[in-house]
């Protein structure tokens, strides 16, 4: 390999090893999610009238 090659070769390493912190950073909060606890985005409140509507069974009558 002539010496103008490996030189474009290691730039173009170096160039990568700035750049893969930030992308893996942004990958890693894009996989875990964020690190701050929110209760209200997993706050449930079960299901709502309609749903029971559709999907409940009528109770017989005693």
């Amino acid at each position: 390999m002539s010496g103008d090659r490996s030189a474009a070769l290691f730039a173009r390493i170096a160039s990568y090893a700035a750049v893969m912190p930030g992308i893996l950073a942004r990958l890693w909060r894009f996989v875990i999610g964020p690190a701050v606890y929110r209760p209200a985005a997993h706050y449930m409140r079960g299901p709502g009238p309609k749903w029971r509507e559709k999907n409940e069974r009528p109770r017989p009558q005693s």
